[in-house]
């Protein structure tokens, strides 16, 4: 496949960054919003997610009702997530409904109330979800992993419990947005069938005057970890089935051995034939499914393996899985093994890369780790000629059971 035509940038005229991906022949557009702070730079727990989730429940300008009724009336719809460095917003709309849609937009960044009685409902509703998600033994263990990874002083590291929704109140989240938002912490990005009247719209909109925050808010750079090693066995009464994460806190987005860890990942487990699930799943039938992963915070990156097996299983799983590491440290993928992988990774990026919104969360990610554009690019050429060698010797550096955490949610 050929290598990626990049964002093109440009800066409105109060300074906001804009990044264009054109494409597409549908009058559709994708435009993301991004707060730079997240969860990174928050008080308390929990703060970012409901000062975000909370915008689209009431502004000055809009009521709740009404901020649902323009999205219905447009076919429009919004994500709304918050992440290490950021707050996201993300509107989906035909092109000739953009300027109306900004309006509304803008006003929820700009001007939401946070009124008390929404926010009741909002946070009895995730208080609930959060209560039914507490008695699944994957969430449970992705909980427990990161504060394994990240030490409990951490905001990543932090156990959320059902007292961190009780606490959180009307002026915590009024207090978060005037520390947060605004045009200095604000970039776009803007995707799909792109004329000239959409531009003319987001300038005028989101682009004419400053606003919020005076603070200049960069990528937030994680506390350093304070991860703890060997195994942490989680009790769960009546469980059927025990919850398992193995991994460790991995090379930063930037460090050279990155992309070439990233492809002995999908190796390892990162598709349906990998060594896990060819040996795990097929041959000893331990899981129906287990796989390995880098997970992304900001440009920091941590190795995972996760699964879930009955009870009975968890010690032989793991007795699997230092096998299957141990085979990468200790013997060479063979040719026909390297371009099997080689070919799945070409053919799913092709698939990732093949409309221009996908290619926007492509970018995105990038974007979020720190990382030029390029990245995008360079990925797809080291998996064109990675070698055997390369990957035996990125095992023996960096996949060494002594230095994995391991997380056991069960009964």
């Amino acid at each position: 496949m050929h290598n990626l035509a990049l964002p093109c940038k440009a800066t409105l005229r109060n300074g906001v960054p804009l990044y264009i991906i054109e494409g597409g022949t549908q009058d559709v557009v994708r435009i993301d919003m991004l707060m730079s702070g997240g969860y990174g730079v928050q008080k308390m727990p929990l703060q970012a997610l409901f000062t975000n989730r909370m915008l689209r429940e009431g502004t000055k300008d809009f009521s709740s009702a009404e901020i649902a009724r323009r999205l219905d009336y447009y076919g429009a719809w919004i994500d709304m997530y918050s992440s290490q460095n950021c707050n996201h917003l993300t509107l989906y709309t035909l092109g000739r409904h953009v300027e109306p849609l900004l309006e509304l937009v803008d006003s929820m960044l700009r001007h939401p109330l946070f009124p008390q009685k929404n926010l009741n409902t909002v946070r009895g509703s995730n208080k609930a979800f959060f209560k039914i998600n507490s008695r699944k033994v994957d969430v449970v263990a992705q909980r427990h992993f990161e504060h394994t990874l990240w030490g409990e002083a951490h905001p990543l590291g932090h156990i959320v419990e059902e007292g961190d929704y009780d606490a959180i109140t009307q002026e915590s989240l009024m207090q978060y947005h005037a520390q947060v938002y605004g045009s200095n912490t604000l970039s776009l990005f803007l995707s799909g069938k792109i004329n000239e009247k959409i531009m003319m719209a987001i300038e005028r909109v989101m682009g004419t005057d400053t606003w919020g925050t005076d603070r200049r808010i960069q990528f937030i750079t994680p506390q350093t970890a304070v991860p703890t090693y060997g195994c942490k066995k989680v009790h769960m009464d009546g469980a059927l089935q025990s919850g398992v994460k193995i991994g460790f806190m991995a090379m930063d987005s930037d460090d050279a051995d990155y992309l070439k860890f990233r492809f002995l990942t999908v190796l390892l487990g990162g598709y349906f034939g990998s060594r896990l699930m060819s040996n795990i799943r097929e041959k000893n039938g331990y899981t129906y499914h287990i796989e390995a992963e880098l997970d992304a915070y900001g440009k920091k990156n941590a190795f995972m393996i996760s699964t879930e097996t009955d009870n009975a299983y968890v010690e032989p799983l793991l007795k699997e899985v230092d096998y299957e590491i141990s085979r990468l440290r200790n013997e060479s993928v063979s040719s026909e093994e390297l371009e099997l992988v080689r070919n799945y990774t070409l053919g799913e990026l092709c698939r990732e890369y093949e409309g221009v919104m996908p290619k926007a969360e492509v970018f995105i990610n990038a974007w979020l780790s720190g990382q030029p554009f390029d990245i995008v690019n360079d990925y797809l050429g080291i998996v064109r000629s990675v070698t055997a060698e390369e990957l035996k010797s990125l095992a023996g550096k960096y996949l060494h059971s002594d230095c994995f955490s391991t997380v056991i949610v069960g009964a």
